[in-house]
């Protein structure tokens, strides 16, 4: 008896082991296809990346032609393109089942569309609602009106969680879009973005907890900016009956207000 149960955990050891160099063996096709299954989930928007070269012995890679198409109602572009994304893994976090840890993330030189349509609502709201929605839905948070998309249901196994240690997004542009300013696209840069330990308070991140984040913070500052970019350029003195005091928190939701109602909406 106590053979059989040697050997029996002998083979599941073995198997566990065989999984795991599985997993670090092709961790450049196991982390293109989570992005873009998890990122298409969570926008509701196909996500599509051209490649992952991760080095396995450094954990250091990048990550190239990553796109986010825009939601319905919008026009054909991309809504966000980050062309070169360098990556820091700690590759003893890959195997296991504990949440992977990302040391850390370099965005250089993202190019956001930004398009605000007559009734206030913009596509970069549209993908943050959505993101957090699927966020939402991971958590248990699912109704009938945000149900928890099939594709996850029926995985046999949850999503590993994620630790992302530092994340910086710098020297990226919007190029803005409004149905009033018949065709002229105008651009502005987008403010330098730092997050800091995402999902390390909570043991892990899931996948859509991760993109809303980092959506929300590039949706904030992006919408702070075309709007203000916008405001100076269609709309003389809109930013000056803005109180100062707001400028920050609710700034896009004043700003936005006063954009929706001189356009006659």
């Amino acid at each position: 008896m106590i053979k059989k149960i040697a050997i029996g955990l002998s083979i599941l050891v073995v198997v566990v082991g065989v999984s795991g160099y599985y997993l670090f063996a092709n961790l450049n096709s196991f982390v293109k296809g989570a992005i873009e299954k998890y990122g298409s989930l969570a926008t509701q928007c196909k996500v599509t990346l051209d490649s992952v070269k991760i080095e396995l012995t450094s954990g250091n890679g990048s990550l190239n032609g990553l796109s986010v198409d825009n939601p319905k109602g919008f026009s054909s572009n991309k809504a966000i393109y980050l062309g070169s994304i360098s990556v820091m893994i700690d590759t003893s976090s890959v195997r296991g089942t504990g949440p992977i840890i990302i040391k850390q993330i370099s965005i250089d030189k993202p190019q956001i569309a930004y398009e605000l349509l007559n009734d206030g609502s913009s596509n970069m709201l549209t993908l943050q609602k959505n993101a957090k929605d699927f966020a939402n839905s991971l958590q248990g948070k699912a109704s009938s009106d945000n149900p928890t998309p099939k594709e996850v249901v029926k995985d046999n196994a949850p999503p590993r969680k994620i630790i992302i240690s530092d994340l910086t997004i710098r020297n990226g542009q919007i190029a803005i879009t409004q149905e009033m300013l018949r065709g002229k696209q105008l651009s502005t840069g987008l403010p330098e973005i730092h997050l800091t330990n995402i999902g390390k308070d909570s043991g892990g991140a899931t996948a859509g907890q991760v993109v809303e984040q980092i959506l929300s913070s590039i949706t904030s500052e992006a919408s702070q900016s075309a709007l203000s970019t916008l405001a100076k350029e269609k709309l003389n003195g809109v930013l000056e009956r803005v109180p100062s005091s707001s400028i920050g928190k609710g700034a896009v939701d004043e700003v936005g207000s006063h954009l929706k109602g001189l356009f006659g909406q």
